[in-house]
């Protein structure tokens, strides 16, 4: 690796990246860790590069390194399938560029594996979906499921429950009422239950949407009533109109009507008044390459509908309207930061 100064703050990200994949590989030489910490010393550029990746492909790096652990001679076979789909732009590229940018290459490539490896365990599901593609199913007792992209889910349907939980992304289900009635409560005789990590939305009649990220899972009900109950067990009713986050200990009401969540059905995804962070984590669902965000620009507040099949557009969007930029590696990473004041 160069220490010497970059000519820009771009070729000082694209020496970051290549810094992040070659210590993180875990055959760095000490002499390697010198060079990193001169290169890193020399400019200030330097510095706030490294702190920007860190922030953006830090946990994708640590992704790839434990699948290639798992599965030996998966980082050959990026080198190949890249060097087999690249087309003679990219390559005049490269050859102009020099060798960081097949490093930088190597390092998105991976990381799309690493992005894309991710759901494959969800093929297992009962109800799957992949990126940009969205799923209708009647269930066994005549209630509907649909699944957002890259959603998954398992059912339990037997004598005694009707459960549908929910592996990972986003579901809307629409209750039909149980054929056996329970005399004594007046309730259906098998509950319909969504489960995720963080506790259970049990239906009272009623069509609601659940959405399970890596930290909790929020519920919108759109008609009649919902029982959230977390798995530490704190419960609440919530009533046509409301949703709340539940997090596995504690339950959130939000303040804001959410009824708009369940727009992705009409393949929009309508924002009013969010984080720019949450727009970018919906949008990269349909996208086919992963879209990383700095932190400050996840912070930015964002209105607006963007349709789901077009995220190119979408993006430009938020770029016609919103303080960032966004940079492309090629087809497979998308970075957004704040633009350059």
């Amino acid at each position: 690796m160069s220490s010497t100064p970059p000519g820009s703050a771009q070729d000082a990200i694209t020496a970051a990246v290549d810094w992040q994949v070659r210590l993180t590989s875990g055959s760095a030489h000490a002499h390697e860790h010198a060079d990193f910490a001169r290169w890193l010393a020399a400019d200030a550029r330097h510095q706030a590069a490294w702190q920007r990746v860190q922030g953006v492909l830090a946990e994708p790096v640590e992704q790839i390194h434990r699948i290639d652990q798992r599965s030996p001679g998966q980082l050959p076979a990026i080198h190949q399938s890249l060097a087999a789909g690249a087309g003679p732009a990219s390559r005049r590229r490269r050859s102009l560029l020099g060798g960081s940018t097949l490093l930088l290459a190597t390092s998105v490539g991976a990381g799309y594996l690493a992005h894309r490896s991710q759901p494959l365990g969800e093929l297992l599901a009962d109800v799957h979906t992949g990126t940009a593609e969205t799923r209708h199913s009647v269930l066994p007792d005549g209630s509907t499921l649909d699944l957002n992209a890259r959603s998954a889910a398992d059912l339990r349907f037997d004598h005694g429950q009707r459960l549908v939980r929910l592996r990972a992304g986003e579901l809307l289900v629409q209750v039909a009422r149980d054929a056996v009635a329970d005399p004594s409560s007046g309730l259906p005789a098998r509950p319909f239950v969504v489960q995720t990590r963080h506790g259970t939305a049990q239906a009272l009649g009623t069509r609601y949407l659940v959405r399970q990220e890596a930290e909790r899972s929020l519920v919108v009900v759109l008609e009649h009533s919902v029982a959230v109950q977390t798995g530490d067990g704190v419960r609440r009713l919530l009533r046509e109109g409301q949703a709340a986050w539940m997090d596995g200990q504690r339950i959130e009401m939000v303040e804001q009507r959410m009824a708009h969540h369940a727009s992705w059905t009409e393949g929009v995804l309508d924002v009013r008044d969010e984080p720019l962070g949450e727009v970018v984590a919906a949008l990269g669902a349909w996208r086919r390459g992963p879209v990383r965000i700095s932190p400050a620009a996840a912070r930015l507040r964002v209105f607006g509908v963007f349709r789901l099949k077009d995220t190119e557009r979408a993006l430009q969007a938020l770029v016609d309207t919103q303080p960032i930029r966004v940079t492309r590696y090629g087809p497979m990473l998308t970075l957004i930061d704040l633009a350059a004041s």
